[in-house]
């Protein structure tokens, strides 16, 4: 890959130089033939939650990992979970999960030039360690780098009838497009535990050392940082024109590997190994390559193709396993083709996209053995070796939509501005093991051996494939001071065979008829996705089989009797999660300044979640009682969210300098049956657990009433500033951001007293708060690029200035609940050309 990278570096340096030498000079120059006729986005309309973000903007902002989420954390509606900005895994470079009026992380949609980016195949990780059955995943299936796109946009209330797949809000990025210009960037930024602070717990014992197989990388003390990269732009044509990019975000994280006497199975005996003690190496690595085609054959038609490649990879291993290493894949290849045309009647979009995307583990074994030694019953002993079997998991998706914007027309003295669209998306996925993987467990006591019992995951594959369609119409009529835009989505899928009628709905006053003083009001259903993973579960867990007493060597010998151990069921009876919304604003100009209140209050009904269902095992012969996960559409949130924000709308120039100042100040609450950081996959086995209540501080009550786990920051205040000296080629932005106290609530897991007796019989899950004090920090980024340099830039970025020592959450471990902190004090350095 970084081949691949260096290469189209090359040739988009190559291609630029050949263009000045053609034209007799370097400097970028937009040719007069090509003209880009631009159409008001009906989401523009003052009654959509809109927040955008230049090209110029993203690059002078703190970009962290340099994913999308990044951007967004002056957004006052986006709440970011608390385990994010983790000074305990402060190597970690994947995008951090959002959550936008109380929806799962996993339900807010992510696009790029319009088509749908997000991984519908296992979203969630549900933080319970490595499991055999399925990987780990994450929301986004495009890990895309915030440095290689032109654009970005959160639509988070009065959505337009345009967008669907969500019950939280919508995060639209642009890539790059050339509209006549030559030239680019080469940029280099690194990071180092060295250079920053990390803030713990006094009593918690932070050391790799101390990671174990259920967490392997919980405790990250060292790490080195770095990605680079480059974009570059050219002309081929006077109307045809390419932009090319390629980054790499590399991690690695150097973990005490605590070795020692373990088992493994040689042929049809286990016998007795050791591995050393030492450090070694897990790694993260992130890398984007896309290039995008655009012509404009005339002025009213535009041509972008988009060809991108996303792949993220880690090296993983388990402290205190022997042979437990294993690789993480999570890859994105796409195409988008994109055709604009305008006509007498409006603007036409189609769009013809096609993306695959893949999860998969690699494990260097395909067996975990555990060893119970009984020798001395005052001092038992357990080993285990293995890792965690290879997988794999597949998206594809081939997609077309169609939407025509029309023109401004008048029916009397009511203005229309209409936009109507269709489209139809098929999806095919598949899971796949390879080998079969085996668990077994043996029982050392009195000098013998004995074969206790074994789980073992067949090999095999099975596929889900579905075809989705959908219809829109909306309208934005306007009377006088009045808008009204009625619009109205249909979305069917062949996976839940049922209709979704989104009705969307706003009246928006123009208070004084100057467009200065706007209230507006509306009403609107967004439906979510549906999930590959309800569909592929049969797959992951079809293959789960189990010996109960004793077995023989080797694993795989006909004399052992497997009994099929399928623990699923409600896959066939699921409907689409929605999000109903009421929402009220107030969007007011006054002089050079731009302010908005707003208040949202969001139903989220028919949340997928996965419940134990308790039934006897007829297969044994013996009446054992086994949960089954059943999926149900029988959790539900509520969230209510205030924030009012003011920005000024020009820079306001100061002795050559131009300042841009923005302000926010948002209230949420939100309820939930079901923790927002694990939705569907969230499951205790324990028996008779009845989900639907909650003992909480002493009291059991509705589970729908429980406080909200994650995303729950109930005042947040951002203050930013930017600040840019062209004459001096200096810019400098701020964000002071500001946390208030609260309540955070968490499972009881002392494994001793997690219960609650109700009186039929059945347990409720106990929940406790622990307080967490307000925070508050400052973090700043600085970029030099003098005129004498000739392009070379240099830029800083500390993000918590002063060091504060911000608590975020808490964590349970070995059975004691530590605080769990913000980083300290983090330091980007980076270098970059312009050509």
């Amino acid at each position: 890959m970084l081949n691949v990278l260096i290469l189209a570096v090359a040739l988009a340096c190559q291609a630029h130089a050949q263009t000045a030498i053609d034209t007799g000079t370097a400097s970028p120059a937009k040719p007069a033939e090509i003209e880009v006729t631009v159409t008001a986005d009906p989401a523009e309309n003052p009654a959509t939650g809109r927040y955008v973000l230049t090209a110029g903007q993203i690059e002078t902002r703190p970009m962290a990992n340099s994913n999308l989420t990044d951007l967004l954390r002056s957004h006052p509606v986006v709440q970011f979970s608390n385990h994010s900005q983790n000074s305990l895994t402060q190597g970690e470079i994947k995008p951090d999960a959002i959550s936008m009026h109380g929806s799962r992380p996993y339900e807010g949609l992510f696009t790029l030039d319009g088509v749908r980016m997000n991984n519908d195949l296992d979203p969630v990780d549900p933080g319970n360690g490595v499991t055999l059955a399925y990987g780990t995943s994450s929301e986004q299936g495009f890990y895309l780098d915030s440095r290689l796109i032109e654009s970005l946009a959160v639509y988070d209330s009065n959505i337009s009838a345009r967008y669907s797949g969500f019950t939280g809000g919508v995060v639209e990025a642009g890539s790059r497009s050339w509209k006549g210009g030559q030239g680019g960037r080469i940029f280099f930024r690194h990071t180092d535990s060295d250079w920053n602070e990390t803030i713990t717990d006094d009593r918690l014992e932070f050391d790799s050392a101390n990671n174990d197989r259920s967490n392997p990388a919980r405790f990250q003390p060292d790490y080195k940082k770095s990605d680079y990269g480059a974009w570059a732009e050219t002309g081929l044509t006077k109307n045809l024109g390419i932009v090319v990019s390629a980054s790499r975000r590399d991690s690695k994280i150097p973990m005490l590997y605590l070795g020692g006497a373990s088992y493994d199975i040689e042929g049809e005996e286990l016998v007795e190994i050791d591995s050393p003690t030492g450090y070694r190496n897990q790694r993260r690595q992130s890398d984007n390559l896309s290039a995008k085609l655009s012509w404009y054959p005339t002025a009213e038609t535009t041509l972008h193709w988009t060809m991108l490649y996303s792949g993220y990879e880690e090296d993983m291993f388990m402290n205190g396993s022997a042979n437990s290493g294993y690789h993480n894949e999570h890859d994105g290849l796409g195409g988008i083709l994109n055709l604009e045309q305008a006509t007498r009647l409006g603007k036409l979009e189609l769009t013809a996209s096609y993306r695959d995307m893949k999860d998969a583990r690699d494990s260097d074994t395909h067996y975990q053995v555990q060893v119970l030694d009984y020798t001395d019953w005052e001092n038992q002993k357990s080993f285990v070796s293995g890792g965690p079997g290879s997988l794999d998991s597949r998206q594809k998706n081939a997609e077309l939509d169609a939407v025509f914007t029309f023109d401004r027309f008048q029916t009397g003295a009511v203005g229309h501005r209409m936009l109507a669209g269709a489209g139809l998306n098929h999806v095919k996925a598949d899971f796949t093991r390879d080998e079969t993987h085996y668990a077994p467990t043996f029982i050392i006591s009195g000098g013998y051996v004995m074969p206790y019992q074994a789980d073992a995951f067949f090999a095999g594959s099975e596929d889900a494939r579905y075809t989705s369609y959908h219809v829109f119409a909306e309208d934005a009529m306007k009377w006088k001071r009045l808008t009204l835009r009625l619009g109205l989505r249909m979305d069917r899928d062949d996976f839940i065979g049922r209709n979704n009628l989104a009705p969307r709905a706003s009246l928006s006053l123009d208070v004084f008829g100057d467009e200065r003083s706007v209230v507006t009001v509306g009403a609107n259903r967004y439906y979510g996705s549906s999930m590959l993973t309800y569909a592929l579960y049969g797959a992951q867990n079809n293959g789960l089989n189990h010996v109960y007493y004793g077995f023989t060597l080797p694993l795989d010998s006909p004399d052992n009797d497997w009994t099929p151990t399928h623990d699923y069921e409600g896959l066939d009876s699921l409907k689409t999660p929605y999000s109903d919304e009421l929402m009220v604003a107030l969007n007011q100009r006054w002089r050079n300044s731009q302010w908005f209140l707003q208040y949202v209050h969001r139903a989220h009904r028919d949340e997928v979640r996965s419940r134990p269902k308790y039934d006897a095992d007829p297969g044994t012969g013996y009446e054992f009682w086994r949960s089954i996960r059943e999926f149900t559409n029988d959790s539900e949130t509520d969230s209510d969210n205030v924030f009012l924000s003011v920005r000024n709308i020009k820079p306001v120039v100061w002795r050559g300098i131009g300042n841009t100042f923005g302000a926010s100040v948002a209230w949420q609450e939100t309820k939930s049956d079901t923790a927002l950081e694990l939705g569907y996959s969230e499951l205790d086995l324990t028996l008779n657990v009845d989900p639907r209540y909650a003992w909480y501080n002493g009291s059991v009550i509705d589970a729908r009433d429980l406080p909200a786990t994650d995303f729950n920051a109930p005042w947040k205040v951002n203050l930013d500033w930017q600040a840019e000296w062209k004459k001096a080629g200096l810019s400098m932005f701020n964000r002071v951001t500001w946390e208030s106290s609260r309540d955070q609530v968490y499972k009881h897991n002392s494994g001793t007293d997690d219960y609650y007796p109700l009186p039929d019989g059945r347990r409720a899950r106990k929940y406790s708060t622990a307080r967490i004090g307000s925070l508050w920090r400052w973090d700043v980024t600085l970029q030099w690029q003098p005129a004498f340099a000739r392009g070379l830039g240099f830029s800083a970025e500390v993000s918590n200035v002063f060091n504060r020592k911000n608590q975020a959450d808490v964590m349970t471990w070995n059975d004691t609940t530590y605080k769990v902190y913000q980083p300290g004090r983090q330091v980007w350095l980076g270098v970059f050309f312009d050509f």
